[in-house]
């Protein structure tokens, strides 16, 4: 398994609504973040977590990789 991991922030990417609720409840300036791999959205395959790291980093400035979850 692939995640998205915010390297500025070190934060992984996660599309889960709880996690979006209380991050805009606190103001932090990327929504779809958690600290936690546990919340990272994961990806089957390699090619598609690349692609979201791309539309991740174009829309929030900031630079992105892949990660392998075990």
């Amino acid at each position: 398994m692939f995640a998205v991991l915010n390297i500025d922030t070190g934060d992984f990417y996660s599309e889960s609504p709880a996690i979006k609720k209380e991050a805009k409840r606190i103001g932090k300036r990327w929504d779809n973040a958690s600290v936690l791999p546990c919340f990272a959205r994961r990806y089957a395959h390699h090619k598609e977590a690349l692609r979201r790291s791309q539309k991740v980093s174009n829309k929030t400035g900031c630079i992105c990789a892949v990660v392998t979850l075990r």
